[in-house]
């Protein structure tokens, strides 16, 4: 059986930002290139060359399973004194059950690097009150959720469109919300069968005159022919990337372009299957309904007095 388990710690978020930080090619995070420039201002040079040789790809799910059973996940800075004062020991005993393989740079290696990043960063970028609240909010609804639904339809609905395959087998998901890589949703599978996902949080209405991020992702999606020819062809089943290409004649970038831009609007759904397979699309019903009720409450009703 498939334990779930969602989690929101201010620590979580710290790593996150910090993946968000260094994820630089990515042109699909709402915060974007001016949020990044504001940071780096603030970052010392010795500190901007360490990120810049770290991957940090090898170190955030293992933290992200460090953090999820540690005493202190509730405060940062009692986190990261306890992380420090880890010895390998029993930094091994958190981490024995997802290292089938031993850890490459050694366990040692990994806590004082990421000790040392952390910190720095913490330091250096406060995350708001407000963005710890939505993310708290945010799973409390989950818990609630994942006691009404089967966990394959908790994850659709908390990424908004990643389906996992019920046939493929896990003895552990982590759902754990986040804000700084919104739109998009990050997936890491650990050995023996764990998988951890990254959903994203959006903002919350700020006042009634302004239309929510997702409300204009959403119009975006639909407002262009290439993409509506798209979701006429997803509507009959999930298809593959290459399929799409063949029934589209659209190039693999252009592609990638249009069904980035579903994905994030919530207008997909991305089946998934266990590393190394493609993921298959499909179209997402219930996300028309979504902007229905969207566009109604915007336009007609918090305009009203």
């Amino acid at each position: 059986m498939t334990v779930i388990r969602i989690d929101y710690s201010p620590v979580h978020e710290l790593v996150t930002s910090l993946f968000a930080y260094t994820d630089n090619k990515n042109q699909m995070h709402d915060l974007g290139n001016k949020w990044r420039k504001e940071i780096q201002k603030k970052l010392s040079a010795s500190f901007t060359d360490k990120l810049e040789e770290l991957v940090l790809f090898e170190l955030i799910a293992y933290l992200h399973l460090a953090i999820v059973d540690s005493p202190e996940k509730d405060n940062v800075e009692r986190f990261l004194a306890w992380f420090a004062d880890l010895g390998e020991g029993q930094l091994y005993e958190i981490l024995a059950p997802y290292l089938e393989d031993g850890f490459p740079m050694g366990l040692k290696t990994f806590r004082d690097l990421s000790h040392e990043i952390m910190t720095e960063w913490h330091r250096t970028y406060t995350i708001t009150p407000e963005i710890h609240d939505l993310l708290g909010r945010s799973a409390a609804r989950m818990e609630q959720l994942s006691r009404e639904l089967p966990y394959i339809d908790l994850i659709d609905e908390a990424t908004s469109g990643i389906v996992l395959d019920p046939e493929d087998e896990y003895n552990a998901i982590l759902l754990i919300p986040t804000y700084h890589i919104k739109p998009l949703n990050r997936m890491d599978y650990v050995s023996n069968q764990q998988l951890i996902i990254s959903y994203a949080v959006d903002d919350e209405q700020v006042d009634e005159d302004t239309p929510t991020s997702q409300l204009l992702r959403m119009t975006k999606g639909l407002a262009d022919e290439k993409r509506l020819v798209l979701l006429h062809i997803l509507a009959k089943g999930p298809v593959t990337f290459t399929e799409l290409q063949q029934k589209t004649g659209l190039s693999k970038s252009n592609l990638h372009y249009h069904l980035s831009l579903l994905k994030t609007a919530g207008l997909l759904r991305m089946h998934f299957k266990m590393p190394n397979e493609r993921y298959k699309y499909s179209a997402r019903p219930e996300s028309f309904n979504q902007l229905q009720a969207f566009l109604e409450s915007y336009v007609f009703g918090l305009s009203q007095s």
